[in-house]
């Protein structure tokens, strides 16, 4: 029966319209309003992985969905939704969810995602004259660390290698964060970095120049603070 009124519509359509007159008539078939992309640019280390999140409007869509890798191709490896990190260097990851209208042509929605692969390196601890020493903090998203790192690393880095690496600790009832920076010589300078694998968030704070001597202290600590690029969206 839907059949046959289908049919006589057509006909009446047909003929309403061989008589000058024009109408428009909705399908019943939804057209995408937009695809996004669960991130907008993440940082990677080298091994990590993500699996992409993605979000179709509206929600009743039948679409298929295209993935592919601009910019530094072989710095990552896309299979399907999931995004691994093989080397340094920074890639464009691109979503297209595609429908296909009533008439036959394609509807297009698009959404892409930016990678920044880095790699850090670990250092072989013989090789090393003296240590400097660093009290510190960290807070990432108003939330500061005091009983575990979890995931989280805080590393001082020299030219990709990892000279040291916080440790949690409490004196006094205070937790604080303990790094004894390896050095080779006097002047050489490290980037205290932070990154947070569940956020895919590194943070570059500072550089320190490795004399051998200490910064902070249990009263006084060096205080880092991040805060995400999706932090109160």
């Amino acid at each position: 029966m839907k059949l046959i009124r289908k049919i006589l519509l057509l006909c009446a359509m047909a003929a309403i319209s061989s008589c000058g007159v024009s109408f428009e008539f909705e399908t019943d078939k939804p057209m995408p309003d937009g695809l996004t992309i669960s991130h907008h640019e993440i940082d990677l280390h080298v091994g990590d992985f993500i699996d992409f999140e993605t979000t179709l409007k509206p929600d009743s869509i039948v679409a298929s969905y295209y993935w592919t890798v601009k910019g530094d191709e072989e710095a990552v490896e896309l299979t399907g939704r999931r995004l691994r990190a093989v080397k340094p260097g920074r890639a464009l990851v691109v979503v297209e969810a595609q429908s296909l209208n009533i008439d036959n042509t394609v509807e297009v929605a698009a959404d892409s995602c930016y990678v920044n692969v880095f790699e850090w390196v670990e250092c072989d601890p013989g090789e090393f004259l003296y240590e400097t020493v660093l009290y510190s903090s960290l807070v990432v998203d108003g939330i500061q660390m005091t009983d575990s790192l979890g995931g989280t690393r805080l590393v001082a880095v020299v030219d990709g290698e990892v000279r040291a690496e916080a440790e949690m600790r409490e004196e006094h009832d205070i937790p604080y964060l303990q790094m004894r920076i390896k050095g080779l010589w006097p002047g050489e300078k490290a980037s205290i970095e932070c990154y947070v694998p569940n956020k895919y968030e590194r943070f570059v704070f500072e550089s320190l120049e490795l004399d051998g001597g200490t910064y902070g202290t249990l009263s006084d600590l060096k205080r880092y603070r991040g805060k995400s690029r999706n932090y109160g969206k």
